[in-house]
């Protein structure tokens, strides 16, 4: 008799619907589900519960609708989610459940857990993080952090995320003008304002794909743009510029998410370009200074600078240094390979 399918329920911070209709048709990637169509390959049924009563709910409070899940919850081995501490808490402490297992996609402790040191908040959270059954980094520099904070180390680990490597790798390059630089990235982690300064006065041709919030109060020179776009109109422009630019603020800036463009480096490394981007420890898994890019100190204009004329200066440098970044995306960050690694951790904790 065939062992039965452990059943996953998957809790989207966002809407997917219309991003699934996209995918089934062939004209979006599969990045946003989290491995999620890939893991009945691998023993798991997974799914995720939209209807337009959640999705009204959910623009109006992220927390109040996931509390549309709490009733739901008993029919699944495994919660996987990237968001609410809220139903975590209510679910683990308050209520107790032993069933379903909850593993957690972290993309913020760090930096939640620095904000929050003190009072019951921090108390919350920290029973929150605690009640967990596993927590998914996304780099080893979060789960060393959180081994540190004194979590169980059992209960954390490391897998990095995917790309859809395929999706990306196949569309084709449009034939406009390749003559510009790209920068991507709408987390309040970025940092624009040492980007701009580099550039300025200077021949670059800089796009910057974000949001308005992101260049508050920045006068944007001649030569530098800004757009806010969605992805399959931001793919054709990753496949058509020089190299990839990912400007980050200090870790100790605690803004923004803990990985603070590391999925921008995953696209840019799926279209094989070079990425020049500043240092963080939660990059360092995915880019190695001087073989997919450059890595350049944080908030420092005149290096990112340097690193930028560097690369448009030396054309077969930066295209070998993309053709690595391919090669790497190709090899272990695969959406396919995230969700292998997923159903691992899920048939673990379930047993």
């Amino acid at each position: 008799m065939a062992k039965k399918a452990l059943k996953v329920l998957y809790i989207f911070a966002g809407e997917r619907k219309k991003q699934e209709k996209l995918w089934r048709s062939g004209e979006h990637p599969d990045t946003c589900f989290l491995g999620l169509n890939h893991l009945k390959n691998f023993g798991v049924e997974a799914e995720y519960l939209e209807n337009k009563t959640i999705n009204y709910i959910r623009r109006k409070n992220f927390n109040l609708a996931n509390l549309f899940y709490l009733f739901k919850l008993k029919n699944y081995e495994v919660v996987f989610l990237g968001g609410s501490l809220s139903l975590v808490f209510l679910a683990k402490v308050i209520f107790k459940f032993s069933k379903p297992k909850f593993v957690f996609f972290n993309t913020y402790f760090t930096n939640l857990l620095n904000r929050n040191r003190q009072g019951l908040k921090a108390g919350i959270i920290r029973r929150a993080i605690g009640s967990l059954d596993a927590i998914i980094c996304p780099s080893e520099a979060q789960r060393n952090f959180l081994i540190k904070e004194g979590f169980d180390e059992n209960k954390i680990f490391f897998i990095p995320t995917g790309v859809d490597v395929d999706f990306i790798g196949s569309y084709p390059a449009p034939k406009t003008s390749k003559d510009f630089v790209l920068s991507v990235g709408k987390d309040m982690g970025r940092d624009y304002k040492t980007l701009i300064e580099a550039v300025k006065n200077t021949a670059v041709n800089l796009k910057i794909v974000a949001l308005a919030r992101n260049l508050t109060d920045l006068i944007l020179p001649a030569n530098v743009s800004c757009q806010s776009l969605p992805f399959l109109e931001l793919l054709p422009l990753y496949k058509n510029c020089q190299f990839v630019v990912i400007p980050t603020k200090k870790q100790g800036n605690f803004n923004g998410s803990d990985c603070s463009g590391h999925l921008a480096l995953l696209d840019a490394m799926a279209s094989g370009k070079a990425i020049i981007a500043s240092e963080r420890e939660t990059l360092a898994d995915y880019i190695t200074d001087g073989v997919h890019g450059l890595i350049v100190e944080p908030e420092n204009s005149e290096a990112l600078k340097k690193a930028i004329l560097k690369l448009l200066e030396n054309h077969e440098l930066a295209a070998e240094m993309g053709r690595r970044s391919r090669e790497k995306a190709e090899r272990l960050l695969s959406t396919k390979d995230f969700a292998e690694n997923l159903a691992k951790i899920f048939k673990k904790i379930a047993e």
